[in-house]
C-alpha cells in the first residue's frame, strides 16, 4: 500500500524513500531522477543544474501527485526551484502524436470504404496514397498557419502591453492593483505586490498578459514551422501502416480469401492502441484505457468507412474498377 497525506510522518517518509528509490532503478527509464544536492552555488549555476534535472523530476512530481505522497513530492522539488513544463520536446510530441492519429485513422478509412466496395488492390494503393499526400500536406500546413496565427497575436498583445506600460505606467499599475484587490488583496498589499513586480519590466509585462488578457506569454523557442514538418512527417509515417500489407502484397495473386484487409486491420490496430498509450501523457487516463479508446474510435470511423462503400457498391456500378 503506497503512502498516502494522511498516513504517518514516518511511515511517509519511509515509503517515499522506498518508491524514490525504486522509481531511480536502472531500466526504470519513465521514473529516473537525479537530485542535485542544494548547496550555496552561484544562482547561475543553480538554473543550470534545475534546467537539466526537469525532465527527470517532472514524471516524479506527478506520481506524487497522483498517490497523494507529501514527501516525494518534497522530494523532488527540492531538485531545483521551479518545474519547467515547457520544454522543446514537449511543443513537437503532440503535434507527432495527433498527426499520427489522424493519418492511421483517415488512411484506413479510405483502405476500408474500397474493401466494402470490393474494389481492387490497385484501387487500395492509388486511393490511399493520393489521400494520404494530400492530407499530410494539408495537415502540416495547416498546423503551421494555426500556430504562427497564434504566436503572432501572442507577440502582437505583448508589444502593445509594452508600449502601455512605457508611455502610461500608472494607468497600467492601477489596472493591477485593481485586479488583485478583486481577487481579495486589500489596496496596501495590492500596492505593495504591484510595486515590486513593476520592478522588473519583463517579468510584470508577462505577468500582465496572464491576469489581464488570460495570455501566456510568447515562447521564443517555439518553431511553428517545426510543429508543422513534425505533423506532416507523423501523418504520413503512420498513415502509411494500413498500406503496407497492400504494397508488400500487391504482386502476389490470392485464391479465394484475400487476407490483406485483415492484415491492415492488425496493423493498424496495434498502432493504434501504441498511440493511444502515449496519448494517455496529455491526459488523466491510464495508458491502456487511452490506448483503448482510441483503439475504439479507429474501429468506429474505419466501421462506417466500410459501410458507406459497401452500400455505395449497390447502388453505383463498380464493375472493373
Amino acid at each position: 500500500t503506497r503512502a498516502r497525506a494522511r498516513a504517518p510522518p514516518h511511515t511517509r517518509t519511509h515509503k517515499s524513500h522506498a518508491t524514490l528509490a525504486t522509481m531511480s532503478e536502472p531500466g526504470n527509464d519513465d521514473f529516473a531522477v537525479d537530485l542535485p544536492a542544494m548547496d550555496e552555488a552561484s544562482p547561475a549555476a543553480t538554473r543550470e543544474a534545475s534546467t537539466e534535472s526537469q525532465m527527470s523530476r517532472l514524471p516524479v512530481a506527478r506520481e506524487a501527485y497522483k498517490r497523494g505522497d507529501l514527501e516525494l513530492t518534497r522530494l523532488a522539488h527540492q531538485a531545483g526551484s521551479s518545474e519547467n513544463h515547457s520544454t522543446e520536446q514537449g511543443q513537437y510530441i503532440k503535434a507527432i502524436v495527433f498527426g499520427g492519429l489522424d493519418g492511421i485513422i483517415t488512411t484506413f478509412a479510405v483502405v476500408a470504404s474500397v474493401a466494402g466496395a470490393d474494389l481492387a488492390t490497385d484501387v487500395v494503393i492509388v486511393m490511399g496514397f493520393s489521400n494520404l499526400i494530400a492530407d499530410g500536406v494539408s495537415m502540416g500546413f495547416g498546423e503551421y498557419l494555426s500556430g504562427k496565427a497564434e504566436q503572432q497575436y501572442l507577440e502582437q498583445e505583448r508589444s502593445r502591453e509594452v508600449w502601455e506600460f512605457e508611455n502610461y505606467r500608472e494607468g497600467e499599475l492601477k489596472e493591477m492593483i485593481e485586479l488583485y484587490q478583486e481577487k481579495g488583496f486589500t489596496l496596501q498589499e495590492a500596492e505593495s505586490i504591484i510595486g515590486i513586480m513593476a520592478e522588473k519590466k519583463d517579468f510584470f509585462i508577462d505577468h500582465m498578459m496572464v491576469q489581464e488578457l488570460g495570455l501566456m506569454p510568447p515562447d521564443e523557442d517555439e518553431s511553428p514551422a517545426k510543429q508543422g514538418l513534425a505533423m506532416f512527417v507523423s501523418f504520413l509515417i503512420f498513415g502509411l501502416i494500413p498500406l503496407l500489407a497492400y504494397v508488400a502484397l500487391s504482386t502476389v495473386d490470392f485464391d479465394g480469401w484475400d487476407p490483406r484487409f485483415f492484415i491492415a486491420c492488425c496493423l493498424t490496430a496495434v498502432a493504434l492502441f501504441v498511440l493511444g498509450a502515449v496519448r494517455s501523457k496529455f491526459s488523466t487516463m491510464t495508458w491502456w484505457a487511452s490506448g483503448i479508446w482510441v483503439l475504439v474510435n479507429g474501429a468506429l470511423a474505419a466501421g462506417v468507412a466500410y459501410l458507406v462503400g459497401y452500400v455505395t457498391s449497390l447502388i453505383v456500378d463498380v464493375e472493373g474498377c
